[in-house]
């Protein structure tokens, strides 16, 4: 089970096809892998409060066109003043999606954008949080970084390493990220 959460702000205008490529890829990746997993992928999109919404949660689903169709709408726009609701984001993905109670299943987020999370919001959980109710239920957190912003980088790094999750970093051109999981053998 994968849940994608996407920064879809207007900072993201230049990078969001090659993260949705590069989300897609992922994807593809392990539903290839042998012996043939069941996958489930969900996303979370996200922008910020005063946008036309703070996330947008489509449920895990099997279904891989369908949620390939709807990774594909999603837009850049909004946003504007550098930190994005990554907090709000991220207790979306971990407490919204309908997440299996098979302890055998592999459950991973991808944090997938290039703004730091607004820390200033005084009334939602913070990242440090939702990732320890991450961790209880065994959910790991990746995290892609977009651009090279390090103030992002910095908060990306922290996020994976609270979660025993992987950093990964990819420019504007969009590079192409390896994934690991625990079924890939050594």
């Amino acid at each position: 089970e994968v849940v994608f959460v996407l920064d879809t702000t207007g900072s993201m205008s230049g990078l969001i096809q090659a993260a949705k490529a590069n989300i897609w890829s992922i994807a593809r990746t392990m539903a290839s892998a042998q012996p043939q997993p069941e996958i489930r992928v969900g996303l979370v999109a996200y922008r910020d409060r005063g946008d036309d919404y703070v996330t947008q949660v489509v449920d895990l689903s099997s279904d891989l066109d369908s949620m390939y169709a709807k990774l594909m709408d999603f837009g850049a726009a909004g946003g504007g003043d550098g930190p994005e609701a990554v907090n709000e984001a991220l207790h979306a993905a971990v407490h919204q999606i309908q997440w299996s109670p098979n302890p055998k299943a592999y459950q991973a987020i991808f944090l997938v954008g290039d703004a730091q999370p607004h820390m200033d919001y005084p009334d939602d959980v913070k990242f440090p949080v939702t990732l320890k109710a991450a961790a209880a239920r065994g959910i790991v957190v990746n995290t892609v970084q977009a651009g090279s912003d390090p103030m992002t980088e910095q908060a990306w790094q922290q996020i994976a390493q609270l979660s025993q999750g992987s950093h990964f970093k990819v420019s504007q051109g969009g590079d192409a990220i390896a994934v690991v999981t625990p079924f890939d053998t050594p």
